[in-house]
């Protein structure tokens, strides 16, 4: 970083650096059996460099230093003839205070001593899966830690650490077409970070999807499970309430402003990049920034858009998500309700699915209202008798947009579940609670 900031600062005007030392583990498992153990080393360094306001930015990953001065000395030449970024303004200039217990709450040092225990979280959580009648399960194990230095050229400077853990798992029944899946994921092994109940939760909706029939079409009340709300609900936080979207004009909130509303008042939600074991939490963002809890939607209202530097309104300043080019979500927040999920059942009025699971999310436009569709995978219920019965159904697809997924939402569930999924399309982590959402249009194929 001291070779890269010498350089860098002989021809450009803004500069921030980023070293990044990472160690990751993976433990794959298919037929009930690991197959892949694997870690990776990792040391990096992201750089983004302004001249003029013409700016670029590069990843270095051969820290050598021949490659490190080829690389800035072609920097250099292609900052004589980018085009001007309009947008880009100025970084941060500070002073700043940070919040030293966020450090505490991102970083475990007990996730660099599993070793062994690893493989044996694995084994637990595949067993009890088993036992619960699944005939075989599937998944991946990845955790590991991170150490972050950054550096500007206006003198902010800091460092963190963080550990993640993120456990996935998928039963599976003799018949193939009966599947359960569940997730944990926390930064640290004592808090949230429960890969038993995930591997118990996978085999049970397994082996209750057992025996599905293909459903009939219709409108129903839905039940979604925490990690749904990845695909179905949180990318209206995550996504189009972000600054640079909004002014880009691609996204479904582009003609809303603060103060309009745009979900049920029972509704709020936050990006936050201060929740305890958030694997999207950090002291500061990319331009040194402390991380902030900027609520988005209050009570059903639109309170506002999370931002950096460069895009925050003249008199507005950035909530701390910087992305210096483009703003990006850290923990995507959800408020709870006071009912459990047996409970939500009970007060669906109309009916229900239960969707544990969904993926191929498509958009028709993601012009207003955000019109889309999405196929629920693994277990999907009927639910009779206010949940006393689970009817399992298959072929299914959602239809909805997302202005009728935030102002339809009937109930809540009273806890949240940080959950992270690889079809995510905002990439980021999310704190949701079971949901139930009405009158949503289900279709299924023609033939």
């Amino acid at each position: 970083m001291e070779k890269v900031k010498k350089q860098v600062s002989s021809f450009c005007n803004d500069w921030v650096i980023k070293g990044l030392i990472k160690l990751e583990h993976q433990i794959r498992f298919s037929n009930s059996q690991i197959d892949i153990n694997k870690r990776w080393d990792e040391v990096k360094l992201d750089l983004f460099l302004s001249r003029k306001r013409r700016t670029l930015e590069i990843t270095i990953n051969d820290l050598s230093d021949t490659n490190i001065e080829q690389t800035l000395t072609h920097c250099d030449k292609l900052l004589n003839i980018l085009k001007i970024n309009t947008n880009f303004k100025k970084l941060p200039e500070g002073p700043f205070r940070y919040d030293s217990e966020i450090q505490n709450n991102i970083y475990d040092p007990k996730v660099t001593k599993l070793d062994e225990q690893a493989v044996d979280i694995v084994q637990e959580a595949t067993d009890l899966s088993l036992k619960q009648g699944a005939s075989r399960v599937a998944g991946t194990f990845f955790y590991g830690t991170s150490h972050f230095f950054l550096e500007s050229n206006t003198g902010l400077k800091g460092n963190y650490k963080k550990s993640n853990l993120n456990f996935r798992i998928r039963a599976f029944a003799d018949d193939m077409y009966s599947t359960g899946e569940a997730v944990s994921c926390s930064t640290h092994l004592d808090h949230g970070f429960n890969t038993q109940t995930a591997g118990i939760e996978a085999g049970e909706i397994c082996t209750n999807a057992k025996g599905g029939k293909k459903g009939t079409p219709g409108i129903y009340n839905i039940i979604i499970y925490p990690k749904v709300s990845t695909e179905l609900q949180a990318p209206t936080a995550a996504i189009a309430m972000n600054s640079y979207i909004k002014k880009e004009g691609v996204a479904w909130l582009t003609a809303r402003k603060p103060g309009d509303k745009i979900a049920h008042e029972s509704f709020s939600v936050w990006d936050d990049g201060t929740i305890n074991y958030g694997l999207e939490s950090c002291p500061f963002d990319d331009e040194l920034v402390p991380s902030k809890n900027t609520c988005l939607i209050d009570h059903g209202i639109l309170h506002q858009f999370f931002t950096n530097t460069s895009y925050s309104k003249k008199g507005e300043e950035s909530t701390g998500n910087a992305g210096i080019t483009m703003p990006k979500p850290h923990n995507t927040v959800f408020s709870t309700g006071d009912c459990t999920l047996k409970e939500l059942m009970e007060i669906s009025d109309k009916p229900t699915l239960l969707i544990t699971s969904t993926w191929y999310t498509r958009y028709q436009s993601y012009a207003a209202p955000g019109i889309f569709s999405s196929i629920p995978k693994d277990g999907m219920f009927l639910v009779k008798k206010k949940g006393e019965i689970l009817e399992p159904v298959r072929e299914l697809r959602i239809n909805s947009n997302h202005f009728h997924m935030l102002e339809n939402i009937k109930g809540l569930g009273k806890e949240l579940k940080q959950v992270t999924t690889w079809l995510n399309p905002s990439d980021n982590s999310i704190f949701a609670p079971f949901m139930l959402i009405g009158d949503v249009r289900m279709t299924t194929g023609t033939k």
